[in-house]
């Protein structure tokens, strides 16, 4: 969908280190190894189809994984409608300022409804 236009993908930095820590949890590994995949493609992937933010704003919501912020910070300062993640910590607040925070299926729901340009 980003490489089609229909979604606008937002990172900052913080949430790029984040995504690099975690395709090196094994489990995430595995999965990349059967697919034939390298996590460094993934990460140039996602670098080239997102706009990076630079976050100037700290935000202290999610105390139980403090990395968690970072993903908030940056969906503040983009201005994002939806924060799209597998993150049980945010899935649990369902909503942040102006975004909704939802599961990856519950986000392609919304997009095939839609149909229109949203901004992630």
């Amino acid at each position: 969908m980003a490489e089609d236009r229909l979604v606008e993908v937002f990172v900052s930095l913080e949430v790029l280190d984040e995504i690099n820590r975690v395709l090196q949890y094994e489990k995430i590994m595995e999965i990349l190894k059967r697919s034939r995949t390298r996590s460094s493609t993934v990460m140039g992937t996602i670098a080239r189809l997102s706009s990076i933010i630079d976050v100037k704003t700290e935000v202290r919501v999610v105390e139980e994984d403090p990395s968690d912020n970072h993903v908030l910070a940056c969906a503040k300062e983009a201005g994002a409608k939806f924060i799209v993640s597998g993150d049980r910590h945010l899935l649990t607040l369902g909503r942040y300022g102006n975004a909704k925070i939802l599961s990856a299926s519950a986000f392609l729901q919304i997009q095939r409804k839609t149909r229109r340009k949203i901004a992630v």
